[in-house]
């Protein structure tokens, strides 16, 4: 018999991590999700990014607020510039680029101007703010994997707002309406292996936090990095490119104010 002693979920959840994973079209996809960063110069047609928008669109939000709104960029030029900005290339020549966005704007419309005021009042809060990129997130990764399910590839790039002048200047975003991340889509150029991620004592636990749990996942893990990386020929781990992201210089005022452009508050 199994008897539960102090240590004994961390041993459960490890052992769930090594077993074979169920199978299934579905879950062979999710499993076999990999980002791709280079593209053909195959078209992606209106009709597949309808199929995919649609499987984004289907998906649960915050309150059936539906807040959230795809802004394609067909400006090559654009494209270009932003690219340039942000220094990511497969914005520039992905099949097709969408500025991914939190909106409540379309919540207000057909509101009586007393409705609106005390709805604004609302919108503008924290909470408001945090569903609606909570919904874009979901969003996002509907239409991931309905891409992938389509022989299309795809990347998500939190990145891409560090262009968030260049939408507010050319993407004539009302209020309650702001970028939260870039989304390419295109057919694959390349065959990027699959990331390994943390075992799965380092996303579930039960009943409260174990940092004793998660330290020894993150150790496994950061073992598994140093090889995966080694085998691409580069000395790192997962510890060491965390500490380069999250120590290397970078001025967020711009980003930090940009919520308050929006409308939204952070207090």
């Amino acid at each position: 018999m199994y008897h539960k002693t102090k240590g004994s979920c961390n041993t459960g959840l490890l052992r769930v991590a090594r077993q074979q994973h169920m199978s299934n079209p579905v879950l062979d996809l999710l499993n076999n999700h990999r980002s791709i960063r280079a593209y053909t110069n195959e078209p992606v047609t209106d009709d597949i990014v309808t199929t995919i928008l649609s499987a984004a669109n289907a998906g649960p939000n915050m309150n059936n607020y539906q807040p959230v709104t795809f802004i394609e960029i067909t400006d090559q030029a654009l494209k270009a510039e932003i690219t340039a900005q942000v220094g990511m290339t497969y914005i520039e020549s992905a099949a097709r680029y969408f500025v991914v966005a939190v909106d409540f704007n379309k919540d207000l419309i057909g509101l009586t101007p007393e409705v609106r005021a005390l709805a604004e009042e609302r919108l503008s809060t924290y909470a408001m703010l945090e569903g609606g990129i909570v919904s874009a997130g979901v969003a996002l990764g509907r239409a991931q994997v309905a891409a992938e399910a389509l022989g299309l590839g795809s990347v998500t790039m939190a990145g891409a707002l560090g262009a968030f002048e260049l939408y507010e200047q050319h993407l004539q975003l009302p209020k309650f309406v702001k970028a939260v991340m870039g989304f390419s889509i295109g057919y694959p150029a390349q065959e990027p292996g699959i990331k390994p991620k943390l075992p799965m004592a380092g996303m579930w636990m039960k009943d409260h936090y174990d940092q004793d749990q998660m330290v020894a996942a993150v150790t496994a893990y950061d073992q598994t990095m140093t090889t995966y990386y080694a085998d691409r020929g580069v000395a790192s781990s997962w510890v060491q490119n965390n500490t380069k992201l999250l120590t290397r210089p970078r001025d967020y005022t711009g980003l930090n104010n940009y919520p308050k452009q929006k409308g939204f508050r952070l207090s």
